[in-house]
């Protein structure tokens, strides 16, 4: 077995998972209880991390159902094997984020939104250089607004890639993962 000291931080939604937390606990909740929808919008001006407390208190969500990157998941195997630290980290609620740790049992650790605090773009980059130094990490993800995170991890590591986000990471060392095997 490799010895691999990195750790490897692994974003949940579009990376992990081929869908988005916040978007199927909103349709869950204004589904069942669409009088919510005035709710929605306060909940949404008291910040993101409120709106998704107040959304995983009434909703849900089938963590094994949930449809998984296969690819995403042997990747991490493979890094685990050679003994990375693998970490859970999302804007997610920490609810749904420590479920599907529970269920995947891959995860080290789970970094993850509260209801005062939503871990995502500029504020799960600083948490990550806080946590583990500038450049002392590899981070999965998926979107523009991991550009900040990239920017300081080790390893830029880009699932389901677009045209924008190669040409936006150019100048950073990069591996890209496909959802699709």
């Amino acid at each position: 077995m490799e010895t691999n000291s990195i750790p490897l931080i692994v974003d949940l939604d579009h990376t992990l998972i081929d869908t988005d937390l916040l978007f199927l606990s909103s349709l869950g909740v204004l589904g069942k209880s669409p009088w919510l929808i005035a709710h929605y919008f306060f909940w949404l001006w008291k910040g993101k991390g409120y709106l998704k407390d107040q959304l995983v208190r009434r909703f849900e969500i089938n963590i094994p159902e949930l449809p998984y990157n296969d690819n995403v998941i042997s990747y991490i195997m493979k890094r685990k094997k050679e003994g990375s630290k693998i970490v859970l980290a999302t804007a997610s609620h920490k609810n749904y984020a420590f479920a599907v740790a529970k269920h995947l049992k891959i995860f080290d650790d789970v970094m993850a939104s509260n209801k005062d605090f939503n871990l995502s773009s500029h504020n799960k980059a600083d948490t990550l250089v806080e946590r583990f130094g500038e450049r002392n990490f590899d981070y999965m993800g998926d979107h523009m607004r991991d550009l900040p995170v990239w920017e300081v991890s080790r390893l830029s590591i880009i699932v389901n890639a677009t045209s924008r986000i190669i040409a936006n990471t150019k100048h950073l060392k990069t591996l890209i993962i496909s959802s699709k095997a």
